[in-house]
């Protein structure tokens, strides 16, 4: 597929320390190659922090596992950014068989509290309840969360030796709801959290990236996963305009209006499609003929086990994830 912008990205989970092997092969011998020029590695938690180790998550990366995948994509020019989730997916499932990653339900079930919550329960959103719709967020009223994840950040970005950081901020349905927050919309909870970071972002010299699906109404069309139908797009005005956003869709529809939206209200974007060979073509098409130069790149999402990913694409391995496949089939059609 012929892209006309200059950043080529993709998501990959953090590998399993038995797989980082098949995920530093994957990187060198099959991304590489297709013009990658962009890692955004999602971490959440799962990183030996040395200063807050009580949030560790399942079979966390060493130091030394990041500087391998530094070692590896520096050899092939490819920006490594790390990722984390700093509103909401504080909780969810692991995928069977385990691969570490969590992922939210549709059912109000209980559900495993992620690295933060764990450790610091004060932190949630919704502390009293045992059973959650999806996944769990911080309470964004909290000065305590606000200090942790901001000391979070600084080891991350230090470890990866970054200057861009993905803090998430998507699928937030469970914010603003505890006595203090509702003393705000959830638009100003939001935007004030994100700012507050970017700003400690900022100050180390450093870029943020965000999903944007918080900032759209579902009055766009898309549904109440890729947009808000809670109030939150109003945080779009309140927004730095120096945070860029990754505009991620996965429906197929016969427009993409946020591309135009971020436009408008001056935002930068990256495009994020995921393992629909359809949609994925038509968001491209439809970014292409509306790109004013505010489009940065695409980012590629996958949401299964990197090493999932790398031994299906390597090695021709079955997927363990029921999406892995038609994932790894996209990505060598458009790739």
């Amino acid at each position: 597929m012929e892209l006309p912008w200059k950043t080529k990205g993709i998501v990959l989970t953090a590998p399993l320390s038995d797989e980082l092997d098949d995920v530093i092969k994957f990187i060198d011998e099959y991304l590489a190659p297709r013009g990658f020029n962009m890692i955004v590695m999602q971490v959440r938690y799962r990183y030996q922090f040395k200063r807050h180790p009580e949030v560790w998550g399942y079979d966390p990366l060493s130091l030394e596992d990041v500087k391998k995948l530094l070692d590896v994509c520096r050899k092939n020019n490819i920006k490594l950014v790390p990722k984390m989730n700093l509103i909401g997916h504080q909780s969810g499932f692991h995928n069977e068989p385990t691969d570490g990653i969590l992922h939210g339900h549709n059912q109000v079930l209980p559900d495993t509290k992620d690295g933060l919550l764990r450790a610091y329960p004060d932190f949630d959103e919704q502390k009293d309840t045992r059973e959650i719709l999806y996944s769990r967020s911080i309470c964004l009223s909290s000065i305590g969360a606000r200090t942790v994840v901001c000391e979070l950040i600084d080891e991350l970005m230090d470890v990866f030796e970054a200057d861009m950081i993905h803090i998430g901020c998507d699928e937030v349905f469970n914010a603003g709801l505890c006595p203090e927050c509702l003393k705000k919309s959830r638009a100003e909870l939001i935007s004030d959290w994100i700012n507050s970071l970017n700003e400690h972002i900022k100050k180390r010299g450093g870029k943020t990236l965000i999903w944007g699906d918080r900032l759209l109404s579902t009055d766009t069309g898309y549904n109440r996963w890729e947009s808000s139908d809670n109030g939150s797009d109003s945080a779009i005005d309140m927004l730095s305009k120096d945070i860029i956003i990754c505009d991620w869709h996965y429906d197929k529809y016969e427009k993409y209006p946020s591309v135009d939206i971020f436009a408008n209200k001056g935002f930068k974007i990256m495009i994020s499609p995921w393992r629909d060979k359809e949609s994925l073509d038509d968001f491209v098409s439809y970014a292409k003929n509306h790109d004013t130069g505010h489009i940065n790149g695409i980012l590629m999402t996958t949401w299964c086990g990197s090493g999932d990913l790398a031994k299906r694409l390597l090695y021709g391995e079955n997927g363990r994830w029921i999406h892995t496949e038609q994932i790894a089939a996209t990505i060598e059609k458009s790739f």
